[in-house]
């Protein structure tokens, strides 16, 4: 009875803990509500989750979006007299600097998140992830020691 009162308890905290809530329109036109986000097109976070994993794609999010806004920049409007308490217009090198700013951000949120999986794989002889369906499975220890390589050289490559 204890068994599955702790079982319980630990079910409604994961569901507690649940993902972000994500909102698109297929190509149908219809919309659609998900933990999940599709890997195309746009998608509005109603939910922010509190993984790093969100917080790395929304960085990549957020430089791909500013990279492209300087690969094709709005056209500019006919010239007229600004009113007085209007900003300057962007130049190239600030849009650029941004780019670098934003870019910059991603890669230390990568390389925050690559030092703290490392650190738990090294610390963990048993590590447990979540697979695409929600169920929780051990990792091998040869699959421990290939995301063990795999995430020094995330972070030689964004530290």
């Amino acid at each position: 009875m204890r068994i599955a009162l702790a079982i319980l308890f630990a079910s409604l905290a994961l569901v507690a803990q649940a993902n972000g809530i994500y909102k698109w329109v297929d190509e149908n036109g219809v919309v659609h509500f998900g933990e999940q986000p599709p890997n195309d097109g746009d998608v509005e976070v109603i939910k922010k989750p509190k993984s790093e994993r969100y917080k790395q794609w929304e960085a990549e999010q957020q430089s791909a979006l500013a990279a492209e806004k300087s690969k094709n920049p709005a056209p500019k409007p006919p010239a007229e007299k600004k009113p007085a308490g209007q900003p300057e217009p962007r130049q190239p090198a600030q849009m650029e600097k941004e780019i670098a700013r934003a870019e910059a951000a991603a890669r230390a949120q990568r390389c925050q998140a690559s030092r703290k999986t490392l650190k738990t794989l090294n610390s963990h002889a048993r590590v447990r992830e979540m697979d695409e369906s929600g169920n929780l499975r051990m990792l091998g220890e040869d699959e421990r020691q290939q995301r063990i390589t795999q995430e020094q050289q995330s972070i030689r490559k964004n530290c």
